[in-house]
């Protein structure tokens, strides 16, 4: 009688010991949700119609070039776009540059931030004095918001319809950047 009682005094233990965690299996953790990283922003631009060229209502410059750029966001990420630069280039040397710097670019409305997806045409304005130049370069620099990588997008001038010339003089917006519908 008295081992069945020890007996049964044991199971009840061991019984007691499992349900205070002392025994049997320990309780699952549960796994860690990866948050997918951030997508990576991939940028093209091109032309989207005709390069204006217009004679300068400053003294301070001979011409103003107007130039219709197509941005698009394909990679589902976003940027900051930093600058928008044409370089003239005559025998293989940049003879004048022209820039519209992020101070610019982010006066508002706000062209700097781009959007997953974005596809959208800005007037950029170019004030410039060379008309001696065989070539013409525009490159946008860019800042990949998920990654801060920094990239380059071309705007191949072959991309433009063509090129129109002006009798309007033109005196440029403050802003420099247009939104196009």
């Amino acid at each position: 009688m008295r081992k069945t009682i020890l007996a049964g005094l044991g199971g009840v233990a061991l019984l007691g010991l499992a349900a205070c965690g002392g025994g049997g299996a320990s309780p699952t953790t549960p796994a860690p949700v990866a948050t997918p990283a951030p997508k990576a922003a991939a940028v093209t631009a091109s032309g989207n119609g005709y390069v204006v060229l217009h004679p300068s209502k400053s003294s301070t410059w001979a011409f103003a070039l107007e130039t219709p750029v197509r941005i698009r966001e394909t990679g589902g990420g976003q940027a900051k776009w930093n600058y928008a630069r044409l370089s003239l280039v005559r025998g293989g040397r940049e003879i004048e540059r022209a820039e519209i710097g992020a101070d610019i670019l982010a006066a508002p409305p706000d062209a700097s931030n781009v959007t997953a997806a974005l596809d959208v045409t800005y007037d950029l304005y170019f004030r410039l004095n060379s008309s001696q130049f065989d070539r013409v370069d525009i490159t946008l620099g860019f800042t990949d918001v998920a990654s801060s990588r920094q990239f380059t997008a071309d705007v191949p001038f072959s991309s433009f319809s063509g090129v129109d010339v002006s009798v309007v003089a033109v005196s440029l917006p403050s802003e420099r950047v247009i939104r196009l519908p």
